[in-house]
């Protein structure tokens, strides 16, 4: 009697270990957003991909200025935009950080692409990962808006 319940504590008693690790994991917060520009007249799409799998962990960063697709009547092209995309990343062993910065200038048009960078990493200790999606617009009446999207990714998934 004493060996069959031997296996199955001992099976409870590695999960009982198992799973707080698996918990530390935390889930890769990717996000896509259109945001509103220029009293509606515009969308800034921003987007970013984090993404893990064995022992790597990767940052995708998009960044595009389009007119918005509910926005009525005539709307005129924007009269200059900066769209950037930056991911970035490090982890103990180099605590300094590796950055991709990738940014584009637009007079009178829309983007044709989006703006994108990117980095693949070893997941190791200390592994960290951020990215970050923007556009800075000046609108038809003269006045700038700021649009950003950003998140951090510490762990990797690890």
């Amino acid at each position: 009697m004493f060996k069959t319940h031997r296996i199955p504590a001992l099976a409870a008693g590695m999960l009982s270990l198992v799973l707080p690790l698996a918990a530390l994991a935390s889930d890769p917060p990717s996000i896509s957003e259109n945001q509103s520009a220029c009293a509606g007249k515009y969308s800034a799409k921003l987007k970013l991909v984090f993404d893990h799998s064995g022992s790597a962990a990767s940052a995708h960063a998009e960044a595009s200025l389009v007119r918005n697709p509910f926005a009525h009547g005539s709307v005129p092209y924007p009269n200059y935009f900066v769209a950037q995309s930056v991911v970035m990343s490090r982890n103990s062993a180099n605590p300094n950080w590796v950055s991709d910065v990738q940014d584009t200038e637009i007079t009178g048009a829309y983007s044709t692409t989006p703006v994108t960078s990117g980095t693949t990493v070893f997941k190791a200790p200390g592994c960290e990962l951020v990215a970050a999606a923007t556009v800075n617009v000046q609108c038809p009446n003269g006045t700038w808006e700021y649009k950003n999207l950003e998140r951090r990714w510490p762990g990797c998934g690890q």
